[in-house]
């Protein structure tokens, strides 16, 4: 499900939820300036498509701002570049 861009700093963050076995996977896609597009794996699965694209943006937003883990779990990695769940879309 994909029906929000929202502009956040200097990219677009684009929320998705997708219906699996029950619940909904929170995903999300990162377009930059340039066009270039990055996305996420699955962040985590949740009882609504709201909740999903709702954590998907915030975890979005924390990972543009480069804040420190959250109280989520999810929202926690290890340290350094391979620690983003964002990778280049194709």
């Amino acid at each position: 499900m994909r029906d929000t861009e929202v502009a956040y700093k200097n990219v677009v963050l684009i929320p998705l939820a997708a219906y699996d076995e029950g619940l909904y996977a929170a995903m999300l896609i990162v377009r930059e300036v340039n066009g270039l597009q990055r996305a996420s794996g699955v962040l985590g699965h949740f009882s609504g498509p709201l909740e999903a694209r709702q954590f998907a943006l915030t975890y979005g937003m924390a990972e543009i701002d480069d804040r420190p883990p959250g109280a989520h779990a999810a929202l926690r990695q290890p340290p350094g570049p391979e620690g983003s769940m964002l990778r280049r879309a194709a």
